[in-house]
């Protein structure tokens, strides 16, 4: 027990001669910097090239070892060394190819590292969020040290905390033409590109990666299938997800992101259909309207005829001739509403002529959905195959079923009365069949998690499904 004693003792003792050492050399270095700050205040000593060559030295020291002296010290120390060259222009000597040397990044005995005592100071700047210090120091260490890559990568990070994107990536570009290789920096500076619209140039630096740094090829892939859908060029992002999919095959969340792809397609190609089947829609029914007035106009005609005849043969009758006038009025707002249908279907023709041949591109658009429909199932089926309790590959096939459900349905909300008692309850079995195929879907997702959209979704199948119980169908079960 004594000796433990005795060691912690001695222990406690060292740490103390230590601390007062280091306290004894802090207020040296404190004196001999009011004497520096002294020296350049007088014009003689300021006038000696070595005043401030030795003044560069003791800040890049503080810089180094005693930054809470000055938190700028390198700076200074930068200064005094490039004032000990302009000092000593008149005739260069030792002091300037000291100082030189000192500038462009070299070392001496005593420990002078004006690129390091830059790049740490900046460093300190940017932990407490001073990133307009430490972007400067950063700046001037990249041109002190010219080699190293800590000062423009630590730069561009700074320029991106102060929102200043083009020079982040300008400094980022500096740092991988020096020999970065950190692959998130390669992707990190794609994604600057990409917020500033420069897609291309996020193409190009990630080809590099992938050239520079072959094993994070994926990483870059990934990357570059995002700049490919902010240029919404959805082949190219198709082609890269399958090739991530084959470079990563445990990963449930590139068939995923297919899926989805595939599936915003069908989406965007549904809408061109239905905007194609309005029109042909809007020209029927323009052309009913015109078929009514005219049946209107007809009836008016007859009616006006019939009670001329009555007033012939009473010519006094005051309610006739009322009578007539009002018919005549209502014919002559008729005849106006049949020229105004006349005018709609003459433009709504027009617009039509203008889409072509509206059905040879309803059929088109149809195959083109429907390929991009099975691809979207597929790839939902291989993610799960991959990862069986993937929620969105779960909710996203559920939703595949029960939007293929309401178009069938949809055909069946069209139907009249004659053609619904031919085959309508035969086609009410299939799409009850589709509702279903969604079922199991949902269920598993609510299994996984429970949402607010899901909760609703599950809450209108089961509405469907029990519609469907009422009214007696027995669901097909869906292929």
């Amino acid at each position: 027990m004594k000796k433990l004693f005795l060691m912690s003792a001695f222990g406690l003792s060292t740490l103390s001669a230590s601390a007062q050492i280091d306290k004894l050399l802090l207020e040296q270095k404190k004196k001999d910097k009011e004497k520096s700050d002294k020296a350049i205040a007088d014009p003689k000593a300021a006038a000696k090239p070595s005043t401030w060559l030795d003044r560069g030295k003791l800040y890049d020291e503080i810089a180094r070892l005693y930054t809470e002296m000055d938190s700028s010290a390198a700076m200074v120390a930068y200064d005094s060394f490039k004032k000990a060259v302009e000092v000593d222009a008149a005739k260069p000597g030792k002091v300037t190819k000291e100082a030189q040397k000192f500038l462009t990044g070299g070392t001496d005995e005593s420990g002078v590292n004006l690129g390091q005592a830059l790049v740490k100071q900046g460093a300190e700047k940017f932990q407490v969020k001073n990133y307009a210090g430490a972007i400067q120091f950063f700046t001037v260490a990249q041109e002190v040290n010219p080699k190293d890559t800590l000062a423009p990568l630590y730069g561009a990070y700074s320029a991106m905390q102060s929102q200043k994107n083009d020079l982040a990536a300008a400094m980022m570009e500096i740092y991988i033409d020096k020999g970065g290789k950190d692959p998130s920096n390669f992707s990190l500076l794609a994604q600057l590109y990409r917020v500033e619209k420069q897609n291309d140039k996020a193409l190009k630096i990630l080809e590099k990666g992938t050239t520079i740094l072959p094993q994070s090829k994926a990483a870059f892939k990934a990357e570059q299938v995002n700049v490919y859908l902010d240029m919404q060029k959805m082949a190219e992002a198709k082609a890269g997800l399958k090739e991530l999919i084959e470079l990563e095959p445990k990963n449930a969340q590139y068939p995923l992101n297919l899926g989805i792809i595939n599936d915003n397609e069908a989406a965007v190609t549904a809408a061109e259909i239905r905007k194609l089947k309005d029109a042909s829609k809007k020209t029927l029914s323009v052309e009913r309207k015109i078929k009514d007035a005219e049946e209107t106009d007809k009836v008016f005609t007859d009616e006006i005829k019939r009670i001329a005849g009555l007033i012939a043969k009473q010519p006094k009758n005051a309610d006739l001739k009322r009578q007539k006038a009002d018919a005549e009025t209502k014919q002559k707002e008729n005849k106006v509403a049949l020229e105004e249908a006349k005018a709609e279907l003459a433009k709504v023709k027009a617009e039509v002529a203008q889409l072509g041949d509206v059905n040879a591109k309803i059929a088109d658009l149809t195959a083109k959905q429907n390929v991009v429909r099975e691809a979207a199932k597929d790839a939902y089926n291989k993610a799960l195959s991959i990862e069986a309790n993937n929620y969105d590959a779960l909710f996203n096939l559920g939703v595949f079923y029960f939007n293929e459900g309401v178009e069938m349905k949809s055909v069946i909300d069209a139907m009249d009365m004659k053609e619904y008692n031919t085959k309508g309850k035969e086609v009410e079995a299939k799409v009850c069949g589709k509702f279903k195929q969604a079922q199991p879907y949902f269920l598993k997702a609510k299994a996984v998690k429970e949402e607010e959209q899901l909760t609703e979704t599950l809450k209108s199948l089961d509405a469907i499904l029990k519609q469907f119980e009422e009214k007696k169908i027995v669901c097909e079960e869906a292929k």
